[in-house]
This record gives C-alpha cells, sequence and structure tokens, in this order.
C-alpha cells in the first residue's frame, strides 16, 4: 500500500478499528434490529393504513394478540434504542477526530449527506417505513450541541421530551375549552383491497407510485418525530460524554437495577397503553381514553426500552465470547447493512416481484419471517466479520465519506498495521 492510504488508515479509518469498539454497544445495537424487524413487520406484510387499524384487516383474537404483544413489547422500544445509540456514536466520533486532528464537522457532514442518500434510496425504491432519512437530518441538528456540557445536553434531552409527553395535554385542554378534535380516518376498504392488490400483484411502476405516496404520507408526521428522536440523540451525547458507557464495568449494579425495575414496570405501562388503544380504536385523539393511551406510552416506552438495553449490556459483560454476544455484535457492525438487507428480503417475500405474499400474512403469522431472518442475519454477520472489516453498505459510506477506498478485509488490516509498526 502507498504512504498515503497508509496515513488514511492511521488517521480517518483509525476512527473505529476494532481495538476500540465497544462490544456492549454494538451487541445492544445488533439486538435492537432485531426489535426493529419485529416492529416493522406489520408494515412489510400489510397496507400502511392498518399499522394503525389492524382491525382493518385482522380480527381474530390471535391476531389481537400478537397487536398487543407488538404494541407493548417492541414497538417504539428498539427505535428508541437505536436512536440513543446513533447520539453515542456521535459523540465518540468527535472526541476521536478531534483527538486526532481531523476536520469533524466536513467529515460528519459528509458522513451525514451519503446517509441521507441511502435513506431517499431505500425510503423510495425499497420500503416507505425508512428512518435513515430522518437520522440524518436530525443528525445535522446535533451540530448545535456538539460543544454543550453534559449537563446542557441531560436537560435540552429532558426538555424536549417533556414536551412530546405534554401534547396529549393540550389536546385535554383544547376539548375542555370545546375545540373538538376530529376522529382519524378510518382506512376506506376499498383502498386497502388496492394496495393488496397492488403490492401482491401489481407492476413495478405501480408499487414504486404506492410506495412513494405511502413514504409521503409517513414523513407528513416529521415534527413528531422529530421531538421523539431528537431527544434520544442528545441523551446517547450524555451518555458518553458522562462516562456511563466508558465506565461501563463500573455500572453493573445500577444496571441490575434498571433491568430488574425498568422491564417489568415498563411492561405494564406499556400494556395498558396497548389496551387502551386496542379498545377506543378509532376514537378522536382528544378523547380521555386514548389520551390517556399516549401519555403512558411517551412515559414508560423509554423505561422499557432501557430496561431492555441494560440487560442486553449486563449479559455481553458476562458471557463474552459466546455464539450470542458474538452474532449481536457482528449484527451491530453492520447495522446498516443488516437494515437494508431486512428490508430486501421482506420486500422479496410480500411484493409481487418475489413471493407476492403481501396481505396474506397475519400480525401472529409475522413472528415467524422475523425469527427466520434475524436468526440467519447473526450468523450471517459473524460469518462475514472474520473475513471483511466493515459490512458492504458500511465499507461505502465510509468510502463516500472520506473519498477513498479504505481496506476491506481483515488480512490487509494486519497488514497495514503491521506496516504501520515498522515505520
Amino acid at each position: 500500500m502507498s504512504e498515503r492510504s497508509r496515513r488514511y488508515y492511521n488517521d480517518a479509518m483509525g476512527l473505529a478499528t476494532s481495538g476500540q469498539r465497544l462490544e456492549v454497544v454494538d451487541a445492544v445495537r445488533g439486538f435492537a434490529l432485531f426489535g426493529i424487524l419485529a416492529a416493522n413487520m406489520r408494515a412489510f406484510h400489510s397496507p400502511a393504513e392498518v399499522s394503525y387499524f389492524p382491525s382493518a384487516l385482522w380480527n381474530s383474537s390471535l391476531d389481537r394478540v400478537a397487536e398487543t404483544i407488538i404494541d407493548t413489547l417492541i414497538g417504539w422500544k428498539f427505535l428508541t434504542i437505536f436512536a440513543v445509540l446513533f447520539g453515542l456514536g456521535f459523540a465518540i466520533q468527535m472526541e476521536r477526530a478531534e483527538a486526532r486532528g481531523l476536520r469533524f464537522l466536513s467529515c460528519y457532514s459528509r458522513r451525514l449527506v451519503v446517509l441521507l442518500v441511502f435513506g431517499l434510496i431505500h425510503g423510495l425504491l425499497i420500503w416507505m417505513g425508512d428512518i435513515l432519512a430522518t437520522y440524518a437530518l436530525l443528525g445535522f441538528v446535533l451540530l448545535l450541541f456538539r460543544n454543550r456540557k453534559p449537563k446542557t445536553l441531560l436537560i435540552w434531552a429532558g426538555a424536549i421530551h417533556l414536551v412530546l409527553v405534554l401534547l396529549p395535554v393540550v389536546g385535554l385542554v383544547m376539548a375542555s375549552m370545546g375545540i373538538e378534535a376530529p376522529p382519524p380516518p378510518v382506512p376506506n376498504p376499498n383502498v386497502i383491497a388496492e394496495s393488496i392488490r397492488i403490492n401482491a400483484q401489481g407492476s413495478w411502476s405501480e408499487i414504486q407510485r404506492l410506495r412513494v405516496h405511502d413514504w409521503l404520507n409517513m414523513n407528513g408526521g416529521i415534527l413528531f418525530t422529530s421531538l421523539w428522536v431528537l431527544p434520544r440523540f442528545l441523551f446517547g451525547m450524555w451518555l458518553w460524554r458522562c462516562g456511563f458507557v466508558s465506565g461501563i464495568q463500573t455500572r453493573k449494579k445500577l444496571l441490575r437495577h434498571w433491568m430488574c425495575w425498568g422491564i417489568p414496570i415498563g411492561i405494564a405501562g406499556n400494556l395498558a397503553a396497548a389496551l387502551l388503544v386496542q379498545t377506543y380504536e378509532g376514537r378522536s385523539a382528544a378523547d380521555l381514553p386514548i389520551l390517556v393511551s399516549q401519555l403512558l406510552y411517551r412515559i414508560w416506552i423509554p423505561v422499557l426500552s432501557g430496561g431492555y438495553a441494560a440487560a442486553v449490556a449486563l449479559f455481553t459483560m458476562s458471557c463474552t465470547g459466546s455464539w450470542l454476544v458474538r452474532g449481536f455484535s457482528s449484527v451491530g457492525r453492520t447495522a446498516l447493512s443488516n437494515y437494508l438487507l431486512q428490508s430486501v428480503v421482506c420486500t422479496s417475500i410480500f411484493d409481487s416481484w418475489g413471493l407476492g405474499l403481501f396481505g396474506k400474512v397475519s400480525p401472529m403469522l409475522g413472528f415467524v419471517p422475523t425469527f427466520l431472518i434475524y436468526s440467519a442475519q447473526l450468523p450471517l454477520s459473524v460469518w462475514w466479520l472474520k473475513r471483511f472489516r466493515f459490512g458492504p453498505l458500511e465499507w461505502v459510506w465510509r468510502a463516500l465519506t472520506y473519498w477513498n477506498r479504505p481496506p476491506m478485509r481483515v488480512a490487509l488490516e494486519a497488514e497495514l498495521q503491521s506496516a504501520s509498526t515498522m515505520s
């Protein structure tokens, strides 16, 4: 390799060499991808409108149980974890870039632009439920907080989340003043049937038009999504800046407390919210039961998410080297590739250009492909990382960010490290 390539590797690519990686963070991220797949599955196999009104298509007792499981244990919990880890990663990248004297702003901005392109390709051409574009756009907002103290980050995170929590209370006040919110639009059976026909049997152009339409509708609530995601980003930055993650080995007692209390209490709060939503499905957003359910969700989702993360962190630290920890951490190290792979596989199963099973897989049956796909990703990710330093899309992401081709094969990494030591 040329001297320029060695210097590039030592400086720019040194931001995330294997020795610097935190296995706990990778494992938690990898586990979160299972929950994201499970939450996304019902939007993979059913029309977008059905995600908010499952009874419009699925009415059996088993399906209602499946929806309760998803809403209680899965929905938004793992996206919360993922968002926290995004903010944590931002703080790590900035700290390490500054330590090496790199120009962080230009590199990070290019990184976000590339992520935005990935998100737009994903959302407009593969599956409408993309989150990458939102993360990329809000990632620029994080630049406003890059020099803030840990206490300031925590205050901002708490304040923004408080706004999110209090929004249902505003709706209650408006209702008490006689300002009634209209009931949410009930999905038209004909629209649902047409969506199923297009996805299961339609041409590529028909599916594409529907996908763009659904993507635009989903991103219409960008303000709400921002209120949800941004405080998680800031909390992740705080976790790194205050030394919690770097000193996580000394915080096992705190993690055990959070796991033992956060998981059962979080499940109870989310279950109450899920049952309220199911009981009063289709009612106005200003109705008291719906407002209460939203309050419960916004309070207890972060609690349960923290319980999950604490449990995986403790498992990772106590079972280092086990096949499951290697699997979780390998999936986490290749999170971008695995996230997009999930969409490609699921659209291949459900859309017309694949098996055409869209609208034929119930919420309960949807757990089967969820477990099968993720179970395959665990050994596949381990196998890949034994041979390559990055996931395929992670490699593209880095190459476009730094405008250079990073060494891909593990053997080449060892060669470069040896050459660097000798020089």
